[in-house]
């Protein structure tokens, strides 16, 4: 299996892009953010993305004007043991968020569709799936990506304008919420939410030219802040602070008030079909990403033999917490954490980049 296949172009960027940064959006952390910021919670989202946006445009000038992937890059910039340092932390960061991804989905599928299935056995079909995705390659995880996302997309906006009759604008008065300083704070620390998009410099060399690489970013990430800004806006307007707060499923929240006469109820069951998909894709693309950050340091030529290894160890990280509430709480932590992902390596190579640019300077420039 070729990890660098070299042909993925705008519409599977824009696809992998979408995806991978949606799934909490289906999760609980809409809720998190709203107990937090309060009435101005839908404007963390923008924050955040134009932040994250920020980063990786200078990332992506380093990486594209020395035309190879993220481990390349770094390898360039910080030396081997840099760069093996660097690659490996966020290895880590995307098996770790591909294992609070499927214990979340897994703990959800339970609440809402299977209460009467046994746990394991929904984790291990999870696991499977993503795991076959995997072995099929980032390509075809792109394209699958790429053919959800109008499905997505039109099904979310069905939702926004079904529950039209329930909204009052009054719920997102005071508009400050908990504060203004309190929701830039906020959506600084939630970059994390967005860390998906670092994949596209991962895997640089699997596109086929790098402008492919910023229209991903820009298109893909784009609609997927908008939509969990969108979410979290007319969720406020149909809910309310008070209860949102109680809430531990917006979106499933929200399909479940839509009502469209006494023969079409219960709509939410075709909504558990998309967010299900949706996480699937996410938990494979974060695996993807995570064999592809081990295997370059290591000059490995396939992917294939590792891939039982990452899919037991993410189950493995995925039932270490105890109850749902452990879930919610690490998943918290992780989105700080990776935060830090965001703003750390980019600012750090982008930063080497600059001052070895200088260096190269000649003293009369």
């Amino acid at each position: 299996m070729s990890y660098q296949p070299g042909r993925m172009g705008v519409a599977e960027g824009i696809g992998l892009t979408f995806v991978v940064m949606l799934p909490r959006v289906f999760l609980t952390s809409p809720a998190v953010t709203i107990s937090s910021v309060h009435n101005l919670a839908w404007t963390a989202p923008l924050i955040n993305w134009v932040v994250t946006l920020a980063v990786f445009w200078l990332l992506a000038k380093s990486t594209v004007h020395m035309g190879s992937d993220l481990y390349d890059v770094s390898r360039r910039l910080l030396g081997r043991p840099g760069a093996w340092v660097l690659a490996l932390s966020y290895a880590a960061l995307f098996i770790l968020d591909a294992a609070s991804l499927l214990r979340q989905f897994a703990e959800n599928t339970l609440l809402t569709a299977l209460p009467a299935a046994e746990f394991r056995l929904i984790i291990f079909w999870y696991i499977l799936f993503a795991a076959v995705l995997v072995y099929f390659g980032i390509e075809g995880i792109a394209r699958a990506a790429y053919l959800v996302m109008p499905f997505i997309v039109g099904g979310v906006a069905a939702v926004v304008l079904l529950l039209a009759p329930f909204y009052d604008v009054y719920r997102l008065f005071p508009w400050q919420g908990a504060g203004l300083w309190t929701a830039a704070r906020r959506g600084l620390e939630l970059a994390g939410l967005n860390f998906g998009v670092l994949l596209l410099l991962v895997l640089a060399p699997s596109f086929q030219k790098p402008s492919t690489i910023m229209t991903a970013a820009f298109f893909g990430g784009g609609v997927s802040a908008l939509l969990r800004t969108l979410v979290i806006l007319f969720f406020l307007l149909a809910f309310g602070v008070g209860v949102g707060m109680e809430k531990m499923l917006p979106f499933f929240e929200m399909s479940r008030l839509v009502y469209l006469s006494r023969y079409v109820q219960r709509i939410e069951a075709l909504f558990i079909v998309i967010w299900v998909i949706t996480g699937l894709l996410a938990i494979a693309i974060n695996i993807f990403a995570a064999l592809y950050l081990v295997a370059r340091p290591l000059g490995l030529p396939s992917l294939r033999p590792l891939v039982p290894v990452i899919a037991m160890i993410v189950v493995n990280l995925a039932v270490i917490p105890s109850d749902i509430g452990a879930v919610v709480a690490a998943d918290t932590r992780l989105v700080v954490l990776l935060s830090a992902g965001v703003y750390g390596g980019p600012l750090l190579l982008s930063a080497m980049a600059y001052r070895k640019g200088r260096r190269k300077k000649p003293w009369s420039a």
